[in-house]
């Protein structure tokens, strides 16, 4: 017995319970998770990061154009996205709130950045970026160590 559900009505009815109203991320899992009802969807994750690997070389693709075009690069950046995010939703995971939390830990990290910076006192804005960069691996240690001592 299959786990398909049946389709009925327009090709419209059929996602008329995603909203399209939703933030981007959920709207794309809500999207994803409709067609995995129906059986549109892998079974496995393997295909899922081929796909995310193929969207990221067009990616490289569109960023290899000369002159580049905006509006190309911007369709596969959100390829790119929506695989990542079908990749998450096969995980399990809510891609809202991994973004939400790898944002956060950005900017604790930057934050120790800007620390770092005053504690040599010169105004962030005075570093180039291997400074800055330099900064970055420092603070990255310290939160590594930070979590291992717990």
């Amino acid at each position: 017995m299959s786990n398909v559900k049946p389709v009925n009505g327009s090709a419209d009815a059929f996602f008329e319970a995603t909203d399209p109203a939703l933030p981007a991320l959920k709207y794309a899992q809500a999207l994803q998770q409709r067609c995995r009802d129906v059986g549109f969807d892998w079974h496995e994750t393997q295909p899922v990061l081929d796909k995310i690997k193929e969207e990221v070389d067009e990616v490289q693709q569109e960023l290899d154009a000369s002159p580049v075009d905006k509006s190309r690069f911007q369709e596969e950046i959100g390829d790119t996205l929506f695989a990542i995010i079908n990749l998450a939703r096969h995980m399990d995971i809510d891609a809202d709130r991994a973004l939400r939390e790898a944002s956060e830990k950005f900017r604790h990290r930057f934050e120790h950045v800007v620390t770092l910076a005053n504690e040599e006192g010169r105004a962030l804005g005075d570093y180039d970026l291997p400074s800055l960069e330099a900064f970055w691996v420092k603070a990255k240690a310290a939160e590594l160590a930070k979590q291992k001592s717990r």
